[in-house]
């Protein structure tokens, strides 16, 4: 049994392949691109592939699957100035790599994938990977952004979701002191449970679509809860949330913002 295979139509299969990796890589690490470098890194991965097939009948498993390894690495190597994440890089080269085959091969039992269709198929399923990524990188970013902190005023300790919030920028115009949004029914209970007289006081605020005047009221303490250690901030000002804010109880002040 034996396989007809044009050098010259897996060449420029894989050349195709490997630009669109390569620039999802880059997307994916945000790094800069180069475009030069992406295809002549495309084209070496090319010919080192059509050489890989050729031979691959002389050669065992592991060391096909090793050989892989060092031409994805050598593309990674090529395509980027910077070589700090190559390992990084090379790992998100072939997991994009396993993801776009395994979709192709699957779209391949219902047409075959050829000539243009190859094309609009592997643009399509390159969008979706795009796509994917594109959630997963938003997904982490938030959950940077995001802990858990404990409000103490008198006898009440609330443990709330809070989210560092870039936008914020709200300050007391007497005090200067940063002030962080809490949600409204988090605040009456730490008022009515914390046994003090609590005395308010009144930020003007205004947004893109609104503006205001906002209750507000300092606390005796706040604490950050990390998974490494705790940080502590003495008196904080938090205001009274004009509506509700989604998972959040607490839209903390960007300068609350670890440095």
């Amino acid at each position: 049994m034996y396989y007809e295979v044009y050098i010259d139509v897996l060449f420029v299969k894989n050349l195709c392949m490997n630009v669109m990796l390569l620039f999802l890589t880059a997307w994916a690490d945000q790094s800069v691109v180069h475009m030069l470098r992406i295809v002549a890194a495309a084209a070496i991965g090319s010919t080192a592939a059509c050489l890989l097939t050729i031979f691959s009948a002389s050669l065992t498993g592991p060391i096909w699957l090793f050989a892989s390894a060092v031409i994805a690495a050598g593309m990674v190597f090529f395509a980027f100035p910077d070589k700090k994440h190559i390992l990084t890089r090379t790992l998100c080269l072939y997991m994009e790599s396993f993801v776009l085959n395994g979709i192709l091969r699957y779209l391949e039992q219902f047409y075959s994938l050829s000539g243009i269709w190859f094309a609009v198929f592997s643009s399509i399923s390159v969008m979706l990977l795009t796509i994917a990524e594109y959630i997963l990188k938003n997904r982490r970013k938030e959950n940077e952004r995001t802990c858990s902190v404990v409000l103490y005023h008198g006898a009440c300790r609330i443990l709330v979701d809070a989210l560092y919030d870039t936008g914020n920028g709200l300050y007391d115009p007497i005090s200067g002191r940063a002030v962080s949004i809490l949600d409204h029914t988090v605040m009456e209970k730490l008022l009515k449970e914390s046994g003090k007289e609590n005395l308010p006081k009144f930020i003007p605020y205004h947004t893109i679509s609104e503006r205001g005047i906002l209750e507000a009221y300092v606390l005796d303490s706040m604490e950050f809860l990390t998974p490494s250690e705790s940080r502590w901030i003495q008196h904080p000002m938090v205001a009274r949330m004009p509506k509700e804010h989604g998972q959040y109880q607490l839209i903390l002040h960007r300068d609350l913002q670890p440095s």
